[in-house]
């Protein structure tokens, strides 16, 4: 018998982590819009600087994800960071969460588990329709990809874009679970610095009040050459000066952060994380759509948010389309 092929739209850390979780018993195609894997496993390259400008690290709640976590540590892929939160004056609990970064950078965890994939950057989806037995992906560049199974990591505003978009009519109760989650946006400033950042050691910070939520110095980190810092923007902030132009966001930023050197001005850069986090999350870790051929909504706004709810996440939507699939396979 041949193998259910499922369509993953989404090759960030849910989307990733379904389609391994699929890959022994599927055919499975990852989909992203994005040019690269990762999605909020973000880093950027500029000049001789790396900075993570999206996900800063992860941390392990659940006994499933800190034995994915130990195996990243024992490739190589992650290492530790720092325990609990860093204060706005530096200070740390050192009886918090151990908090682990990419050896390299976060994107390259991602990269870790894309390996082995069939993943497809560069391909935006336009819409899904349902055949009744399959669906099919209907691709923006007029392409089509078919699938007994679909498993969704997109933000849940875009997923419903999608279904929308191929005819497909949810029921009142589906809607009603898809359009309560909501999610913050998050303005990313990146910048390499002409000196230390004063930032201090590990290199991190996480205000209690003002216009930044975090702040980290990517060579204190361990990744970058240069010192470069990445800002984030407090929600607030973030839907107030989401218009703004980069240079007035950056100097409200920049005022806030009260570096102790000055911003190299043409490495300036703002990142807009339309859907950086989940503000109202789904109560469990995914969503299958009732009334058609098998369809779950999965990742961080499903169950938990962070990078750990994101793969426990596409862990459980996989196990829900295998049992979906059950006597077929």
């Amino acid at each position: 018998m041949s193998r259910p092929r499922v369509v993953v739209i989404g090759a960030g850390m849910a989307g990733l982590t379904a389609a391994h979780g699929l890959s022994s018993v599927c055919e499975v195609t990852v989909v992203d819009k994005a040019r690269g894997v990762g999605g909020r496993l973000a880093t950027r390259r500029i000049g001789e600087a790396t900075l993570d400008h999206g996900a800063q690290f992860v941390t392990t709640h659940s006994s499933e994800f800190a034995e994915m976590v130990q195996r990243w540590v024992a490739d190589g892929v992650v290492t530790e960071w720092f325990r609990g939160r860093i204060g706005p004056q530096g200070e740390t609990d050192p009886d918090g969460h151990l908090r682990f970064r990419g050896q390299i950078s976060m994107n390259a965890v991602a990269k870790k588990l894309a390996e082995g994939l069939d993943v497809r950057t560069a391909s935006p989806v336009f819409a899904l329709i349902d055949k009744g037995d399959r669906w099919v992906v209907s691709m923006a560049d007029g392409t089509e990809l078919a699938g007994e199974g679909i498993v969704s990591t997109a933000p849940v505003p875009q997923t419903l874009a999608l279904l929308n978009n191929g005819g497909v009519a949810l029921s009142t109760e589906d809607v009603a679970a898809l359009t309560a989650i909501a999610y913050e946006p998050c303005l990313a400033l990146m910048a390499v610095l002409d000196g230390p950042s004063g930032l201090p050691a590990p290199g991190a910070l996480d205000p209690t009040s003002g216009p930044i939520d975090w702040m980290s110095d990517n060579q204190l980190k361990g990744i970058s050459a240069l010192p470069a810092v990445t800002i984030h923007a407090t929600a607030e902030f973030s839907r107030t000066y989401w218009d703004e132009a980069d240079k007035e966001i950056a100097d409200l930023l920049l005022v806030a952060a009260s570096l102790d050197s000055a911003v190299v001005p043409e490495t300036l850069q703002i990142q807009r994380w339309l859907y950086a986090r989940p503000s109202v999350v789904h109560p469990e870790k995914f969503l299958r759509i009732g009334g058609v051929a098998p369809l779950v909504c999965a990742g961080d706004a499903f169950g938990g948010a962070k990078v750990e709810g994101a793969a426990l996440s596409g862990a459980a939507a996989a196990q829900e389309l295998l049992a979906a699939f059950g006597s077929d396979l």
